[in-house]
């Protein structure tokens, strides 16, 4: 008797695990339909999903750049924890390698664990059931040797680099003269692979990453319908774009006509008040550097550079959908939950920066999405207060109904992160466990130890960056929603300056204030 008892316990604990479908984008900013970030933006699959979810409008990276973006999501480790804070493998970090990461303790608690695409920079295979189509972000040009500038691209900006510095629609197939070093070649490589990227038309050619993962993900479901009585599964669909290359089919970029393009909202001399130059060094500023030396006008460069990219972003919407048709035109449809979101932002010009790993919103910010089939009653709704990515592993844990540890040993750490779980339920909820602030950090490169990076935390009102150097900024997001005007000298807002230090020395006890 006790027995059946306990089995019938059993078996609704486990109808009370959803499946989940995490879908992770690449270099996605606040370029949605929804979120407003650019007025052209073309996105109706990503509004759609948040029409369909609660969106979190005041999400942020906890590392704006995908290394250490991506190790501290999967761990729920915040990178101060860690200490990993660049592109070293997580597996050889002192605290990550000695905690679980999701995927691992989705398993534990009986899941099927299953990934595609780009999830972590660097994954790792005992941590999944099975990993489905290799990250790759091309295809690229090529000089008969290695990858090669696109001869469509101005030399200045191709300068920067193959991987970052091409924009071009799969039509403007590359043509690489030969030089004295290569013979050149004629068409787009798969450079990952050492083969050729056959294209003879957009509707003739090879499949890219993102659409590889699509049909995958297809053979997947459709496998697992069959299965009787399956365990409950956790997908994590990595989307590749729209990071670079910005190379997609040419009806992606038709979408956005370079001469009614909108540039972003730039304010001349925004970077004046700034304290970035006095410490870091990055990719940012070379890239708008060369951005600027490549046009005659600098419009000129910005639109080029955007139509890539919001191409890019359109082409990872189309795939989002595809995502969702696949899903909800399953019998999972209404036993899964949907949490999408970007691993960071990126700097669009603002600042005279073009790239990501800044410390301020543009890079910071991200989307963050959760549909979940229990709460119906919310669709549409949206959640102001601010939350990170180092969230989404607890909440995973708290709607999944997940036991356990997610330490391997005492060398590991607890999670960071808290549930999102009260908002998804309550999108206006008052009592979350979590913090006021979402704090992201930029390494600082002198040490490992926390006190000597750069770092942001973003309240509901404000923005306050603090420099290794001592440096500081703050902006009022009530009146200057694009941080143009850095306020933290302005004596109206010392007792501000005063609260959002103290933030910071909560969430960083060792930073010397």
């Amino acid at each position: 008797m006790v027995l059946g008892v306990l089995c019938v316990f059993a078996l609704m604990a486990k109808a009370q695990q959803p499946n989940v479908v995490m879908i992770v984008l690449d270099d996605l900013n606040d370029y949605l339909g929804v979120m407003d970030g650019h007025p052209q933006a073309i996105t109706p699959h990503l509004d759609q999903l948040a029409r369909n979810g609660v969106l979190f409008e005041n999400a942020h990276s906890n590392a704006p750049v995908c290394a250490p973006s991506r190790s501290s999501f999967m761990s729920g480790i915040h990178p101060v924890t860690s200490q990993n804070y660049g592109f070293d493998k997580w597996m050889q970090n002192d605290v990550l390698k000695n905690c679980k990461t999701i995927s691992a303790f989705a398993m534990e608690n009986g899941y099927q664990a299953y990934q595609t695409g780009k999830i972590q920079h660097h994954p790792h295979k005992k941590d999944w059931n099975e990993m489905g189509v290799k990250k790759y972000q091309g295809p690229m040009p090529f000089d008969g040797k290695k990858v090669a500038a696109h001869p469509s691209v101005p030399k200045a900006f191709s300068a920067v680099g193959p991987l970052d510095g091409t924009f071009a629609p799969l039509s403007d197939v590359p043509d690489v003269p030969a030089s004295s070093t290569a013979p050149g070649y004629k068409g787009w490589y798969n450079h990952q692979a050492k083969t050729p990227f056959r294209y003879v038309s957009d509707d003739d050619r090879d499949k890219m990453t993102d659409e590889k993962s699509v049909d995958w993900l297809s053979n997947k479901i459709d496998a697992l319908q069959t299965e009787e009585n399956g365990k409950p599964f956790f997908i994590a669909f990595g989307i590749m774009n729209p990071h670079t290359p910005h190379v997609v089919p040419k009806k992606y970029f038709d979408m956005y006509t370079l001469d009614s393009l909108k540039i972003p909202v730039i304010r001349e001399g925004d970077n004046d008040d700034c304290h970035y130059d006095e410490v870091l060094v990055g990719k940012g500023r070379t890239h708008f550097a060369a951005l600027k030396e490549s046009y005659s006008d600098l419009d000129e460069g910005l639109r080029a550079y955007l139509q890539g990219y919001l191409a890019c972003v359109s082409f990872a919407d189309d795939i989002v959908g595809n995502v969702m048709g696949i899903i909800d035109n399953s019998k999972f449809k209404d036993n899964t939950v949907v949490i999408l979101f970007s691993d960071h932002g990126y700097n669009m010009g603002e600042k005279d920066y073009l790239f990501k790993n800044s410390l301020w919103e543009e890079s910071t910010r991200v989307p963050l999405i959760i549909r979940h089939p229990d709460y119906k009653q919310n669709a549409g709704r949206r959640v102001k207060h601010p939350v990170s990515l180092i969230d989404v592993y607890p909440t995973i844990v708290d709607l999944c109904n997940m036991e356990g540890s997610t330490l391997k040993n005492a060398n590991g750490a607890e999670l960071d992160g808290y549930s999102l779980k009260p908002f998804i339920k309550e999108p206006d909820c008052k009592s979350w466990d979590g913090p006021d602030v979402a704090l992201t950090v930029v390494y600082g490169k002198k040490t490992l130890k926390p006190k000597d990076q750069n770092y942001s935390i973003r309240s509901k009102e404000y923005r306050y960056v603090r420099y290794i150097n001592g440096s500081e900024e703050l902006y009022d997001h009530r009146t200057d929603s694009y941080e143009w005007i850095n306020v933290a000298a302005d004596s109206e807002y010392a007792d501000v300056l005063q609260q959002m230090r103290s933030y910071l020395k909560e969430q960083v006890p060792s930073i010397e204030l």
